[in-house]
């Protein structure tokens, strides 16, 4: 793996405090700005040595190691609501932006403060949870934080709680929503995205994917 220009061990510090969160006084995720002079293969080769990093402060502290639930690379110019993506009750979002032309905004939403707080929620917000964010927007509206820091052109990584409300959870998730501010489909949006799951004993990984493949490939998917 090549020589990275950062500091994994700080940036994992932050991410523990933030995105491992177990109240909601921390948002649930962070964002590392790589800069401009950084590279598409070096901003991959943090990605993965960062969830090299998160996996062993996860092992030590709940004996459950991260495993890939993805690893990809691909081109994403569309909208989304406010969602978790499917993954394993207790799971991290890791997302790697390439500059782009393409302008685009990250929306994070707190679902857990909208259920405590919002007095428009329904009673059984959490236990009857879905993935994609259903109910009357303007209630979420004061849970919402826009990644302000995020730009097109730099390379930057953003990493998001996924996980889902359960009855024995360790850490909080949130949802995220991302919003294009233009399109042009004869450009690239490059996102690379990795989702981490952390496993209890008698869940079962999926195949490890290749790390050094994602690191260094050119592919993209449409």
């Amino acid at each position: 793996m090549e020589k990275l220009s950062v500091d994994i061990e700080a940036i994992a510090k932050n991410a523990i405090r933030d995105v491992f969160r177990t109240d909601t006084s921390k948002p649930g995720f962070i964002h590392i700005d790589l800069g401009k002079e950084s590279s598409s293969s070096e901003l991959r080769a943090t990605m993965v040595a960062l969830k090299k990093e998160l996996s062993s402060y996860t092992k030590a502290t709940y004996d459950r190691p991260l495993s890939y639930h993805w690893l990809v690379r691909f081109d994403q110019q569309v909208n989304t609501p406010f969602h978790v993506d499917n993954a394993a009750n207790q799971s991290f979002l890791m997302l790697g932006y390439e500059p782009t032309p393409i302008q685009s905004e990250l929306y994070l939403g707190d679902y857990h403060k909208y259920a405590r707080e919002c007095i428009d929620a329904p009673k059984n917000y959490l236990k009857d949870f879905t993935p994609v964010f259903e109910n009357n927007h303007e209630h979420l509206k004061p849970y919402i934080t826009k990644v302000d820091t995020l730009s097109n052109n730099s390379y930057s990584i953003v990493l998001i709680n996924n996980s889902v409300p359960t009855n024995h959870k360790e850490t909080l998730g949130t949802f995220h929503k991302a919003t294009m501010r233009s399109q042009d489909f004869s450009k690239e949006r490059v996102v690379n995205s990795m989702i981490m799951n952390m496993l209890s004993e008698h869940e079962e990984a999926l195949n490890e994917p290749d790390e050094q493949r994602f690191i260094t490939t050119s592919e993209i998917s449409k």
